[in-house]
């Protein structure tokens, strides 16, 4: 099983997992995480089978995988399965055939950090580290270099955890241009009596198509800062990148402003929900309310824009401004507050049963009630790599994030917006 065939399979399966738990299927939603667990489980054993096997036989002469160290700490050995080689390669003489490319190696994370603080790398520390960037990964002279997995996959956690949206909407991971076929209209079928022909059915599609919007982000890092403990510098570069990167993905899929039409100079981005919403025609899925006014008929009107077909998994996206000043102070036809803690969710809040989720990239005032798995796409056409630029007068070092994502809405019906009235 391929990379980019378990990473499908896994996010369907997630999804999967969260329409059930959302529609109150416990035991069932438990049953699929289960099945994700074995689903990582087998692809980490092939994973480790492959490249240990693959090792043996292609390894240059000379060089030890299996005995990467961190010179001068004690004496911790990487693990094998970092030699992963394309077609058409050479190196040391000799021809490797098959593209096994692997970076999720504890090797490879090693060498990837000391060479990200500076530090020196050992022979065989700095020949995985070129088999993985300079011989397979690379095309052109300013690609950054490729991101350990058991990094990369940290930083998609924090990021998901700050932005929701962003965590709950569906992915893929193709490289390329990616076209997907969506319905746009579809005519409902008919009862007959068995002496009347059937009618012709009208069926209308669109095409969705996700390009690819290039994404960078610039940490800068003390000289002093990067002279910490590697197991402690990891984690805090796994953090600045998920803010910067997360800010702009969370930003993107919520307000992006899509791909520039005639006259209009800003860069590509993906097409925020919030933002496709506001390009309709006559903007059906939004409501509008008075600022600090906000009542239980807003909140069910705008309820009710939104397709029975999607209510489950549906959940509230806000910023905490609004979650706390505006959300909070509504109450139901009884009084009684509408924003209750779920006990049996660990205290998160509900509103009329849908999950209310705190989500920076969110405007004040903006409400929106979405079924982000179902009615919003995003492709990782690559995925985040990272290159350095020493600035030695100033004793600081900067590391560049760059990734390659697209996103757009899938289906109006699915989403419906509250905000503040124009002008307030």
């Amino acid at each position: 099983m391929g990379r980019k065939e378990y990473l499908e399979k896994r996010q369907t399966m997630l999804n999967e997992a969260k329409q059930l738990i959302n529609s109150g299927k416990i035991d069932e939603g438990n049953k699929k995480m289960d099945e994700i667990k074995a689903l990582d489980e087998r692809f980490e054993a092939e994973a480790k089978a492959n490249a240990a096997l693959e090792a043996m036989e292609h390894v240059p002469q000379g060089m030890n995988l299996q005995n990467l160290t961190d010179a001068g700490a004690e004496g911790r050995t990487a693990s094998a399965g970092t030699a992963r080689v394309t077609e058409g390669i050479v190196m040391n003489g000799q021809r490797h055939t098959e593209e096994k490319l692997d970076y999720s190696s504890e090797a490879y994370k090693t060498a990837w950090a000391k060479s990200m603080m500076g530090k020196p790398l050992s022979a065989e520390e700095d020949a995985a580290y070129k088999m993985v960037n300079e011989a397979f990964t690379h095309t052109t002279g300013n690609t950054g270099t490729v991101i350990p997995k058991v990094v990369t996959a940290g930083i998609w956690q924090e990021i998901g955890e700050i932005y929701p949206y962003w965590n709950d909407i569906s992915k893929t991971y193709v490289n390329g241009i990616l076209t997907m076929i969506k319905a746009d209209t579809s005519t409902d079928a008919k009862w007959y009596d068995e002496a009347t022909k059937t009618e012709d059915g009208k069926e209308t599609f669109e095409t969705l198509t996700l390009n690819g919007c290039e994404l960078s982000r610039a940490i800068t890092v003390s000289w002093k800062l990067k002279e910490m403990a590697m197991d402690e510098f990891l984690p805090y570069i796994q953090k600045r990148m998920a803010e910067k990167m997360g800010a702009a993905l969370g930003y993107g899929s919520t307000h992006g402003k899509g791909q520039p039409g005639s006259g209009e100079s800003f860069k590509a981005e993906p097409l925020g929900i919030v933002t496709a919403l506001e390009k309709q025609e006559d903007t059906p899925q939004i409501s509008e309310y008075t600022k600090g006014a906000l009542g239980y008929t807003d909140i069910i009107t705008t309820r009710a824009k939104v397709k029975s077909g999607y209510a489950g998994g549906l959940a509230v996206y806000a910023n905490s401004n609004t979650i706390w000043t505006e959300i909070a102070n509504v109450k139901d036809q009884n009084g009684r507050p509408i924003l209750i803690a779920d006990v049996a969710n660990g205290g998160a809040f509900k509103i009329l049963g849908m999950s209310v989720k705190e989500d920076d990239s969110m405007l004040d005032g903006e409400i929106l009630m979405s079924n982000a798995s179902r009615g919003y796409t995003a492709n990782v056409n690559k995925e985040i790599s990272v290159t350095l630029e020493e600035h030695i007068k100033d004793r600081i070092t900067d590391y560049c994030a760059y990734a390659i994502v697209d996103g757009a809405m899938v289906t109006s019906k699915a989403h419906a917006l509250l905000k503040y009235k124009a002008g307030e």
